[in-house]
């Protein structure tokens, strides 16, 4: 039900019908948790959670339980489960810099930036590296991972506001106006293609007009962009987590899930 119709109203009924029964398994805990957290209801989601942890240590039950510490505010304890998640995964290392970072564990959080693993399973690429480097107050080690990666894909107008910020931070205000100005000419650029793309059933008059009412408000974020930034405007910082979710089918051969006992 949840997996399959995304149903999670009806998934939770019929978990909490499970309950009574008084299961000695992770398994229906850990889906409750998983759903409070997309419910935002995040003391439930810690109860069930912790429930589920005195069962399992399983990967996605202690990063989901990480989740519902950081969600209300208990940051400290946060990192601490989010560095007990025993995968190699870059995603996981930031939320417990994060983590740190929010707990006032400044030390801690540049200590595992500074040893970063690039070679990490579920890579974090450099620019969200970056980002967090910003709240650390790191400017020059923010630069050098925004260079990093900056002419290889697309870059959003948040990362463009943040690396700005970076340049004004250290006082490279010509380099903050090339790259505002490289991004504008740019967005109207897009706005141009967008214009003269040919129009189909997969891509109507309604699709191209929502695209350029968005590339507009875009454009006009970076062009108050510098004014904002001479003006002491700080851009803010966003930081976004998901709940982790999986097989949770007892005798699942493909996942190594053991039958029921």
């Amino acid at each position: 039900m949840l997996r399959e119709e995304e149903n999670r109203d009806e998934a939770k009924a019929l978990l909490e019908q499970l309950l009574v029964l008084n299961p000695q398994t992770s398994f229906p805990y850990m889906l409750l948790g998983e759903i409070e957290l997309h419910n935002k209801q995040f003391n439930e989601a810690k109860h069930y959670l912790l429930k589920a942890h005195s069962f399992s240590e399983a990967e996605d039950v202690t990063y989901n339980l990480a989740m519902a510490h950081f969600q209300l505010g208990e940051f400290e304890q946060a990192a601490k489960v989010f560095s007990r998640c025993i995968g190699d995964s870059g995603m996981t290392q930031l939320h417990e810099v994060v983590s740190w970072l929010y707990a006032g564990g400044v030390d801690k959080a540049k200590a595992l930036l500074a040893n970063w693993n690039d070679e990490a399973d579920d890579y974090t690429g450099v620019i969200e590296i970056a980002d967090v480097y910003i709240e650390l107050g790191c400017y020059k080690e923010a630069r050098a991972q925004f260079e990093k990666e900056w002419n290889s894909y697309y870059i959003s107008p948040y990362c463009i506001s943040r690396y700005a910020y970076t340049l004004w931070q250290l006082e490279d205000y010509d380099t903050c106006r090339t790259i505002i100005q490289q991004a504008i000419q740019q967005n109207k650029e897009e706005q141009m293609d967008e214009q003269q793309r040919d129009l189909d059933e997969h891509w109507t008059a309604r699709d191209r007009d929502d695209c350029i009412i968005e590339l507009t408000e875009q454009l006009n974020t970076l062009e108050n962009l510098l004014q904002g930034l001479e003006n002491g405007d700080v851009p803010s910082f966003d930081y976004d987590m998901y709940p982790n979710g999986g097989c949770q089918l007892f005798g699942c051969m493909q996942h190594g899930h053991p039958e029921y006992e």
